[in-house]
């Protein structure tokens, strides 16, 4: 067994930077004497449907051959997989693999028999799985029964409010999530209308992202801006020009949208139903209708300094459960434990 990456410093490969999860891992183990790599994969025809998908794996796999060689001993203590259809690379690797699940990844295909029978080895045989929220536990753990919920990371330095908090009464409205059904958007749409159009100098944003942006576009553009989605770098600065966000209405967890504005103090109002999975559950404005969206709005409107205190409390909170810090260190310690004990 190879030990120098228990002892010392570990060498971590992660394969898929998808929402910059493993950059920001990368960053807190890079300064703490690890050394780190980031592969990722080639992802054409990756949000295509199934026969497309199908028929675009033989160039894909053909992809991840520049990666298979380097699951060695050799070059790495360890590999961590983000998304689990690439979990596949850890059948072939000679090193321990962790597995991270992140939404659609799982949420369905564990349902369908073709990709089920994919997974089902590769979660079997590896060290680990992690789900990034706890609405994912229940379909995972039918396969793995230990996987593990950990959180997603948030940088909180870097979303953070832009300046001391004022009362102002509410103007931007940011409907902070994409465009597509599993995100409850209709919900969300027709209780910010409800309240926008009581209030007609209330300026409401909403993403032109997702497989809705057209019919949206056609049904509200005279009403609601619609901007295009903005680099990761410029996400801070979207999230200090609103007043309130509002999130999703259809999975019941927190995303990195939520939990970005949250750090950012911004008061959210959103669907959250796993209180079981925090030591303490979430500040949130909750809401599972259009009509507790647009009373939330109103008493917003109404009393700005309860926007203000809210706020203050979700930074709070998600410095205390989603620091990459913090969890940065459980994830270590979950890395020298799989490194010194291989299965």
């Amino acid at each position: 067994m190879h030990k120098s990456g228990a002892e010392d410093g570990m060498r971590i490969l992660y394969v898929h930077g998808i929402n910059q999860v493993a950059e920001t891992y990368g960053k807190y183990f890079a300064s703490h004497g690890h050394f780190f790599s980031l592969y990722e994969p080639k992802l054409t025809g990756g949000n295509s449907p199934l026969p497309i998908k199908l028929a675009s794996m033989p160039g894909r796999l053909f992809d991840l051959r520049q990666v298979v060689g380097r699951l060695d001993a050799k070059f790495f203590d360890l590999v961590h997989i983000h998304w689990a259809s690439y979990g596949i690379l850890g059948l072939t690797s000679r090193i321990p693999f962790i597995v991270e699940c992140h939404g659609s990844d799982v949420r369905t295909r564990l349902q369908h028999p073709f990709f089920r029978s994919i997974l089902t080895p590769v979660f079997r045989k590896a060290a680990a799985i992690l789900c990034i929220t706890p609405d994912l536990l229940p379909a995972v753990q039918l396969v793995r029964p230990d996987a593990i919920f950990l959180p997603a990371p948030i940088d909180t330095k870097r979303f953070a409010p832009a300046q001391a908090m004022q009362l102002p009464r509410l103007r931007n409205i940011l409907l902070f999530t994409r465009l597509d059904p599993i995100k409850g958007v209709d919900v969300a749409v027709e209780g910010i209308k409800q309240f926008s159009y009581r209030y007609p100098d209330i300026h409401v944003q909403l993403l032109d992202w997702g497989a809705l942006r057209n019919e949206y576009r056609e049904r509200y553009s005279h009403h609601f801006e619609f901007i295009a989605p903005v680099t990761s770098y410029e996400v801070t600065n979207l999230i200090n020009e609103a007043d309130v966000i509002v999130g999703q209405f259809a999975l019941g967890a927190l995303g990195l949208s939520e939990l970005q504005a949250m750090s950012c103090a911004k008061p959210v109002i959103c669907s959250f139903r796993y209180d079981d999975a925090y030591p303490t559950p979430p500040p949130l404005f909750r809401a599972s209708t259009a009509e507790e969206i647009d009373a939330h709005l109103e008493n917003l409107y109404q009393h700005p300094e309860v926007g203000i205190a809210l706020g203050k409390k979700s930074r709070e909170w998600v410095i205390a459960n989603h620091d990459y810090p913090v969890l940065a260190g459980r994830l270590e310690e979950l890395y020298r434990t799989i490194i010194c004990h291989p299965a």
